[in-house]
């Protein structure tokens, strides 16, 4: 690279941020960005008249306090920066340049020597050539900097800055005083201090720098996916759905030719009984309308006869006119036609909104954001509905009217908690809890309406994935630290989020913190097939094989006590309340037995199983007052109350071995359903809400983190699983 060019470049890495000139007295705040004191000082002086205690670094936004002092300048100095001042002063040839090494008269340096590692000025340089020692070594003239040189200027040795000893290179390393000291300093002042090599001390600390910027990165990394995922969230939520206009119109097309052919349908039916009533109603008239004939035949014939008056006449047909009135007068009376009553009734009908809203709004502009395509189960969440005007602003009108309808796939509506927050500012927040009951896939349709018209983006299909997802996974089979050798039980404090293995093969309890990393172990004389934290912190575990069944230690590993109780016989696994009362599973009673934290009160005995030996975990949950009790051998968890009545049972027909139980974040069931290799989640009710298969061989034990996340044991895969 052309030196001029090099000069040019270390100039701008040599500028302040602030005056963006060349960095005088570098200052590094401790994110490592470097200013001139002067600039610093400045800074924080704006931020008192703001009165503000802090400043952000200008380059990283990072916030540190202000020093009580009125300057920056307790900071510590950029060693590089100052060096590319130095150099860049040697090469402008300012009053600031670097000065002679050799003579005592601060002159201005000409020339430096690498093999002294000297600036020479002048008058040195000359004497310097003429003295043989010294004649042939290799040097520059300043006006002459090659790029190469500029590197090894910048690489040179750093001297003592004590006085007397400014021709001393820093060649060892005070450990007792943390600084780097000259040949001179480490006897007269460092004596009896532990000295090493400078390069040998920066070696060490430049394992330890390496060290520190691995896991930086590694959370850089971490950042960058989580930024990732962010960005994926953002391009899902920005996706719309096509318009669902067509489909909306063929609903409405074909509910107009359903009801039409229901229209022609019922008019035909009553065209049908119209006929059939007016053919009775003829019949009956016709049947009047002959007796009437008759009547009034015999009626004329009888008056013509009166009329006439002839003697001879009336008395030859007196007994036929009576007789035929008789006979008429007899006869049976045709029947008046009572036709059935006709109504219309309606079973089903359209609710029909009848409102005519006078709005600004135009629905096929207004918008939904924050609808995700993916939520978790039994996780709020919520959607913003903005209604806009022909322009696309956002505009409000009182009259408005919202709609919202979760329904499945097939479009049956669903049961879902939901609600609508008008925010009376044209936007509509939608709040709603996801839930896969009821639904035979994992997708639900979500509409939305303004004024009775669906948004470009509704119906919007959405999965509902299960309520927990895989997170890592830690522990290898082995005897090693992190290692298992049949894990059995776990447990998190809720204090410190420290999470306790029983290593039931390896005799121990293996601590990790919260993020899977190893932490230390607490050796045991015997198996462990069961533990838990207690509120004050101790880890409470069974040994069957031990002489003492329940131990008591610090989180440390450090022993406390044993708790001796006349109640148990042979204790499995081993569960605490939030007042520390003790949950026992008893396999050669059979039992599950509730005691006091000493051990000495009984609280609750429980004939918890038909089958011997069959009962594998017990848990009490404050919240339902009851105990869950996994039966491995009936399949099923049993649910008692307080005094050990049994209440009913969950799962049974579906589980196979169940194992471990635990109620999680949502007051939900956990249950390790071992022989299926899964978790279930059921309700406390026992109704199924969801299950979780992630490769799973033996999911044995389960336990619950504060934040909700879910640990599960493999005893058979020797390893932990998390999920989030």
């Amino acid at each position: 690279m052309d030196v001029q060019q090099l000069f040019k470049n270390l100039r701008k890495e040599a500028e302040c941020p602030l005056c963006l000139e060349t960095v005088k007295d570098p200052k590094t705040l401790p994110c490592l960005h470097s200013f001139c004191l002067v600039c610093l000082d400045k800074h924080a002086n704006y931020a008192r008249r703001q009165l503000q205690t802090a400043i952000r670094c200008p380059v990283c936004q990072a916030s540190f306090q202000i020093p009580e002092e009125d300057t920056f300048g307790g900071l510590p100095a950029s060693f590089h920066l100052n060096r590319l001042v130095d150099l860049l002063a040697l090469a402008d040839g300012g009053t600031d340049s670097q000065q002679c090494g050799s003579c005592e008269e601060n002159n201005s340096a000409t020339h430096y020597c690498f093999e002294c590692q000297s600036f020479l000025c002048t008058t040195c340089f000359e004497a310097h050539q003429r003295i043989k020692a010294t004649r042939g070594h290799k040097n520059i003239f300043v006006k002459n900097l090659q790029a190469s040189d500029v590197d090894k200027l910048i690489r040179r040795p750093a001297m003592c800055s004590e006085k007397y000893h400014q021709d001393q290179p820093l060649e060892y390393y005070c450990q007792d005083c943390n600084v780097c000291t000259c040949i001179k300093c480490s006897v007269v002042s460092h004596n009896h201090h532990t000295m090493v090599d400078m390069q040998k001390a920066a070696d060490e600390q430049k394992m330890q720098i390496a060290e520190a910027l691995k896991k930086v990165k590694a959370e850089v990394v971490i950042f960058e996916n989580e930024m990732k995922h962010q960005m994926e969230l953002m391009d899902e939520n920005k996706t719309q759905i096509s318009a669902a206009r067509e489909k909306m119109n063929e609903t409405v097309d074909n509910c107009i030719r359903l009801l039409t052919e229901h229209k022609a349908s019922m008019n035909l039916k009553f065209d049908e009984i119209n006929q059939a009533h007016q053919k009775a109603h003829a019949t009956h008239l016709e049947n009047f309308q002959l007796a009437v004939t008759r009547l009034k035949s015999s009626l004329e014939q009888g008056e013509n006869i009166l009329e006439r008056n002839i003697n001879a006449e009336i008395l030859q047909t007196k007994p036929v006119i009576i007789g035929r009135c008789e006979d008429l007068l007899k006869a049976e009376r045709p029947a008046t036609y009572e036709p059935p009553h006709v109504n219309y009734v309606i079973e089903q009908k359209m609710d029909v909104v009848d409102q005519v809203v006078v709005s600004q709004t135009d629905p096929s502009l207004s918008s939904v954001e924050g609808l995700l395509r993916e939520v978790k189960e039994q996780i709020d969440t919520n959607f913003v509905v903005f209604t806009r005007d022909s322009f696309g602003r956002q505009c409000y009108n009182e009259d408005d009217h919202i709609m919202c309808e979760i329904c499945t796939s097939t479009g049956d509506s669903l049961e879902t908690d939901l609600e609508i927050v008008d925010n009376e500012d044209g936007c509509y927040t939608v709040y709603y809890t996801p839930d896969r009951v009821g639904i035979d896939e994992e997708e639900i349709e979500v509409k939305i309406e303004v004024n009775g018209k669906p948004l470009d983006d509704s119906p919007c299909s959405v999965v509902v994935i299960p309520m927990y997802q895989y997170d890592f996974e830690f522990g290898l089979t082995g005897n090693g630290p992190g290692q298992f050798n049949t894990p059995y039980d776990i447990a998190i404090s809720e204090e410190t989020g420290t999470i306790a293995v029983s290593d039931y093969q390896n005799k121990r309890i293996q601590l990790f913190d919260s993020y899977g990393r190893y932490l230390r172990e607490i050796g045991l004389r015997a198996n462990c097939t069961s533990l838990d934290f207690t509120k004050s912190g101790h880890i409470i575990a069974v040994t069957p094989g031990d002489v003492h069944k329940i131990s008591l230690f610090s989180e440390e590993g450090q022993f406390v006590k044993h708790i001796d109780s006349e109640h148990l016989k042979f204790p499995f696994h081993i569960s605490t309340d939030d007042e520390d009362y003790i949950t026992i599973c008893d396999q050669e009673s059979n039992e599950v037995i509730a005691i006091s934290p000493d051990g000495t009160g009984l609280v609750t005995r429980i004939a918890a199983s038909e089958y011997d030996q069959s009962i594998m975990c017990a848990i009490y949950h404050e919240e339902t007052a009851c105990f869950f009790v996994s039966d491995s051998k009936a399949d099923c968890v049993n649910v008692f109350d307080e005094n050990g009545n049994f209440l009913y049972d969950i799962g049974r027909g579906s589980l196979l071995y169940p194992v471990g139980l635990a109620i999680d974040k949502f007051n939900n069931l956990i249950v390790c359903d071992t022989g299926n290799q899964r978790l279930v989640i059921f309700t406390t009710e026992g109704d199924f809400l969801s299950e979780t298969k992630q490769c799973f061989h033996a999911p044995y034990f389960v336990a619950v983190s504060k934040d909700g996340n879910v640990l599960v044991t493999d005893f058979e895969k020797n390893c932990v699983y998390r999920f989030d």
